[in-house]
């Protein structure tokens, strides 16, 4: 169920995308795939596949596929180990990865041009208060925030999202104010410090690694990693108990 969650999910979000796109050819749909929705289907048909070697192989006690289904799932599983380990170890090395080559350089530069990649953006900096990915400067690599943008009538030159002011309705009592963070990047402007937020990646990180958030983060990592432990275990039980029962048969033949 879980992979048929995440297949339909990947397919749902490129059909709601691209309704209004006219696609009208296997060219066409190839051009509007996101990154997105091919990791949300490829997840989904993992699950599925290795659900479905270990429903059938308990069912049919068939060892085969019982030693498809936890060979998966112990290198899933050392996979997930190793990537928890080597993103503590290597935590500032992925940070710098995350804030200049992943999140600058491709969400950054793409709002206003996609309205999803805009929505999430602002929802990230709304809920976690931040602005940009390592400061709000970051949007100056945005073709129509940058100050030396060559759109003449640019509104938005020198500015970031009203996403990132930490108040937004300044304009009317409960309406937001889409032009909070006008003249923000100008290098006179002193608003930067009072009125608009810091880094995301900090701010996510200092959240997500506070004090009072691990005992969370240590529940999500065991509710992820104690299921499939628990799995691994079963299935080579119950592959133990085939053969054994395998075995007893051959002997009584004999």
């Amino acid at each position: 169920m879980i992979g048929g969650g995440f297949i339909g999910a990947g397919i749902w979000a490129f059909i709601e995308k691209n309704k209004y796109h006219g696609i009208t050819s296997l060219d066409d749909a190839l051009q509007n795939v996101s990154i997105a929705f091919v990791v949300l289907i490829l997840i989904g048909i993992i699950i599925f596949i290795v659900s479905l070697c270990g429903c059938i192989g308990a069912l049919r006690e068939n060892v085969l596929l019982l030693k498809i289904y936890y060979y998966i799932m112990i290198i899933i599983f050392l996979f997930l180990i190793g990537l928890a380990v080597a993103t503590f170890v290597l935590k500032d090395k992925v940070n710098d990865f995350l804030k200049h080559q992943v999140l600058k350089d491709s969400l950054i530069t793409k709002y206003q041009d996609d309205r999803d990649d805009q929505a999430v953006i602002d929802w990230v900096q709304e809920n976690f208060e931040c602005c940009g990915v390592q400061s709000y400067k970051d949007w100056n690599k945005n073709q129509y925030y940058n100050c030396s943008s060559s759109l003449l009538t640019n509104s938005l030159r020198c500015s970031v999202p009203h996403s990132c002011c930490r108040v937004q309705d300044t304009y009317k009592s409960g309406m937001t104010n889409i032009l909070c963070g006008r003249n923000v990047l100008n290098s006179v402007s002193r608003r930067s410090i009072t009125d608009i937020h810091s880094g995301c990646v900090d701010a996510i990180l200092s959240l997500v690694f506070s004090a009072k958030n691990l005992p969370v983060v240590g529940g999500v990592c065991i509710g992820i990693l104690l299921p499939m432990l628990v799995g691994i275990f079963l299935a080579r039980m119950l592959e133990g108990q085939i053969l054994d029962q395998k075995e007893r048969w051959l002997r009584y033949q004999g």
